[in-house]
C-alpha cells in the first residue's frame, strides 16, 4: 500500500510540475508519505485536484462568457425595427456559451449577462438619462433581465449538451 502512495505522489508532483501548482502542496504530501499515513495522503492528493479543477470562478471563463454574450447581444441588434432583441441575443449567448462549455459556469455567465444588459441599456437610453431619468434603476432592471436570460440560456444549452453526450444504451 505504501508503494501505491509514493507512486500516486509521484504522479502528482510530475504532473503538478507542468502545471504550475504550488510547490508546498508537493512537499506536504511528500511529508506525509514519509510519516506513512497513506489515507491521508490520498486525501490530500485528491483535494488539491479539486481545487484546482472545481473552482467556483475563473477568469478565463468569464472572459468567454462576455465574448459569448456580447456576440450574442451583436446579432440580437442586428435586427431591424423590432426592439428588445439585444436581449434575445443575451439568451442566445448564453445557449452557445452552455453548448460549448465542458463544465457548468453560472456564475460567469450571470455575471456577463447581468453587466452586458445593464450597460447596454444605460448606453441605448442615454439621452434619457440627461433628461431626468433614473440610471441606476434601469441598470437594475436591464441587468436583472440579462442575468436571468443568459442564466435560462446556459442551461438550455448545458442540458442540449448533456442530451447529445449521453449514451443510449
Amino acid at each position: 500500500m505504501a508503494e501505491r502512495t509514493e507512486e500516486r505522489t509521484r504522479d502528482a508532483d510530475a504532473s503538478g510540475s507542468d502545471l504550475g501548482v504550488d510547490i508546498g502542496e508537493s512537499e506536504s504530501a511528500e511529508s506525509e508519505v514519509a510519516v506513512g499515513e497513506s489515507h491521508t495522503t490520498e486525501s490530500a492528493v485528491e483535494d488539491a485536484d479539486t481545487k484546482e479543477d472545481g473552482s467556483y470562478f475563473s477568469l478565463r471563463a468569464l472572459l468567454f462568457a462576455f465574448g459569448a454574450v456580447g456576440g450574442g447581444m451583436v446579432l440580437g441588434g442586428l435586427i431591424p425595427l423590432v426592439p428588445f432583441t439585444e436581449l434575445l441575443g443575451v439568451l442566445l449567448g448564453g445557449f452557445i456559451y452552455g453548448l460549448l462549455a465542458s463544465e457548468r459556469r453560472y456564475l460567469e455567465v450571470g455575471l456577463a449577462g447581468g453587466i452586458s444588459g445593464g450597460v447596454t441599456a444605460v448606453l441605448s437610453f442615454l439621452p434619457q438619462l440627461a433628461a431626468g431619468l433614473n440610471g441606476t434603476r434601469l441598470f437594475a432592471i436591464a441587468g436583472g433581465v440579462g442575468l436571468v436570460l443568459a442564466l435560462v440560456g446556459h442551461y438550455f444549452g448545458r442540458d442540449l449538451r448533456d442530451g447529445l453526450t449521453k449514451d443510449l444504451g
